[in-house]
């Protein structure tokens, strides 16, 4: 018989949970205490986000990559930024019934993205829930953080990959599409990738003026963005994964809708003057990144595609908690 958390308690938990995070160096206060504490001469750029079960899990994905997929959110804020990730705080709730296997699956997998990104889980708190919740705050440095107010109207609109990914492959897990034809379209929802890299080095450069990831969807990020800056967008080329364009081809599914309204691409969109563009790719360039101009900023206050010989305005789109239903 498998042994759950409520078997083994919160001290467990916590006991285990200290014997996988270490002290910051130079810090008074070590793993354990009621806090933690650290010294840095260089701005300090924080976020936070929850991971809930019941919204954010799709079918197929193992508590190991639910855990990564948490901590990737976070990165993803911070490299919007520009900010170098350093320290994590992980709050975890936890269904009573989890077996012990699967809590240490799912902790390995926040483990995963820390050594994938470098960063240092320096503590935390546990409670119990009716579903798992993995809320996680990331603690980064920057120099000269990327606003979203920079944006000023002739620059370009520029994005780090393409979309569509991200929706066709929810539905092909939600569908149980197997074809391996389709895998790479499923990989980017069940193992994303924060454009941390990218982030970093257009933040050094100085030459990004606005900057957002698009985790609730392209059309919401360039909404967002337009707000902030109190601009206009109009997008002249659609940023279109031809996998994703072929999946919703041979499923009947709207190419525009998984382009503007996936979310969860971890893509990074930003501004920039036109000139900046062919220097920062050829920078991107020594790590295989690259920034692809999708429009440009206008001062319509609006946000405006071209789509198949017309325009169309987006007026609400990608994923809002308490409103979008998943």
């Amino acid at each position: 018989m498998s042994t759950r958390i409520s078997d083994v308690g919160e001290s467990w938990l916590i006991k285990f949970i200290l014997s996988r995070i270490s002290k910051i160096d130079g810090s008074k206060l070590g793993p354990g205490d009621d806090a933690f504490d650290f010294t840095s001469p260089r701005r300090v750029v924080c976020s936070g986000d929850t991971l809930v079960e019941h919204t954010d899990v799709p079918p197929e994905m193992t508590l190991r990559q639910v855990g990564r997929k948490a901590v990737v959110a976070v990165i993803s804020d911070l490299a919007a930024k520009g900010a170098e990730p350093r320290y994590i705080v992980t709050q975890l709730g936890l269904r009573r019934d989890l077996r012990v296997e699967e809590f240490e699956e799912l902790w390995a997998g926040l483990e995963d993205a820390c050594k994938e990104y470098n960063v240092k889980i320096v503590g935390g708190d546990t409670n119990e829930a009716d579903e798992i919740i993995l809320s996680v705050f990331g603690i980064g440095f920057s120099d000269n953080p990327i606003p979203r107010t920079g944006a000023r109207p002739g620059e370009r609109v520029a994005v780090t990959g393409l979309f569509g990914a991200t929706y066709t492959g929810l539905h092909a897990l939600f569908n149980s599409i197997t074809d391996k034809k389709w895998e790479k379209l499923r990989e980017s929802v069940l193992n994303p990738k924060a454009r941390l890299y990218e982030g970093i080095l257009m933040a050094k450069s100085g030459l990004v003026t606005s900057s957002i990831d698009s985790s609730d969807g392209l059309a919401a990020s360039l909404q967002q963005l337009s707000q902030a800056s109190g601009v206009g967008i109009i997008i002249e080329d659609l940023p279109i994964d031809p996998l994703a364009a072929e999946y919703a081809k041979q499923f009947g599914l709207d190419l525009f809708d998984a382009v503007m309204f996936g979310g969860e691409e971890y893509e990074l969109v930003v501004t920039l003057p036109d000139s900046a563009i062919d220097e920062l790719n050829q920078k991107l360039s020594s790590f295989q990144g690259r920034l692809i101009p999708i429009g440009r900023v206008s001062e319509k206050k609006e946000v405006e595609v071209l789509w198949q010989g017309s325009v169309r305005r987006v007026v609400a789109g990608g994923w809002e908690h308490f409103v979008s239903k998943g």
